[in-house]
């Protein structure tokens, strides 16, 4: 354990102080880098999981990682965005190349609106719920994640059934990996960026860690399933399994303050499970 706290301290403080080094440049992790009007910068501008707001002057490249490049000003080097936008507003310059590597919004989106869609209270509504305009798209792209699910299960039964298996095996160490993983993708990201060269592998990146998230979902589910079905007692098998645990997780991520918090804590413990079981390859 004592290892992995290390590790953290490594990318919770070694790393922004490296990233906020000297030279002009400017580089925040979780937070947007903002020029204001009227304002020089003389060097690179920066934000991993953040956007980068060009309203002045840089001399040098404005790089978002899951974030946005929005100019309304100068850029007199290139724009990157990596998971997301490039946004050039009317009268805006960007002298350089304007880069967008990955879909617009990207992962970065996603970790930043976890759990922003479901259920909401609306007092003027006498006491009684209502769904968002989003929810028919929300039930569909559910019944979507069932069925990949289940493709999942019917492809590798054996890789699931054994990461299943690890959930409640030393979970808090799996949520510190996890947690470890993912503050670790923006950096491998921004160092592919900073590579030039490496810009090309950013999608596999990206790709190979929504397949990790995903992959340990699909365990916890099996895992809840199995837990639910000890005392409804249905057909013992991992899809059944696995759909009661998905069915649990949905109706509990669509809870108002509840949800927001399950919602990120179900993606970090399912990064640290697939860590943990190599795909379901290892029982720990």
């Amino acid at each position: 354990m004592r290892k992995y706290l290390i590790a953290l301290f490594v990318v919770f403080f070694l790393f922004p102080a490296f990233a906020n080094g000297d030279g002009g440049n400017i580089a925040q992790i979780g937070e947007d880098v903002v020029i204001n009007a009227g304002e020089v910068l003389n060097g690179d501008a920066v934000a991993i999981m953040g956007d980068v707001i060009i309203n002045g002057r840089i001399s040098g490249d404005a790089v978002a990682v899951m974030g946005d490049v929005i100019v309304s000003g100068t850029v007199e080097g290139d724009a990157t965005a990596v998971g997301g936008r490039v946004i050039v507003e009317e009268n805006s310059r960007v002298l350089g190349k304007i880069n967008q590597v990955g879909m617009a919004g990207g992962i970065g989106e996603v970790l930043r609106n976890l759990g922003k869609y479901g259920f909401y209270w609306n007092p003027k509504m006498l006491g009684r719920t209502y769904f968002p305009q989003t929810t028919i798209f929300n039930f569909l792209r559910f019944l979507g994640i069932l069925a990949l699910g289940a493709l999942t299960i019917a492809l590798f039964p054996n890789n699931v059934k054994t990461a299943a298996n690890t959930v409640d095996r030393d979970a808090f160490g799996k949520l510190i990996k996890g947690l470890g993983l993912m503050l670790l993708i923006p950096v491998v990201v921004l160092l592919l960026v900073l590579t030039l060269i490496g810009i090309p592998l950013i999608p596999a990146v990206m790709l190979l860690a929504a397949i990790a998230g995903f992959f340990g979902y699909v365990a916890v589910s099996v895992f809840m399933g199995r837990r639910l079905n000890e005392h409804v007692r249905i057909a013992s098998n991992l899809l059944t399994e696995y759909l009661l645990g998905a069915l649990v997780l949905g109706l509990v991520q669509l809870m108002p303050f509840l949800g927001w918090i399950v919602s990120p804590a179900v993606f970090i413990l399912s990064l640290g499970i697939t860590f943990d079981s190599r795909f379901g390859t290892r029982g720990v």
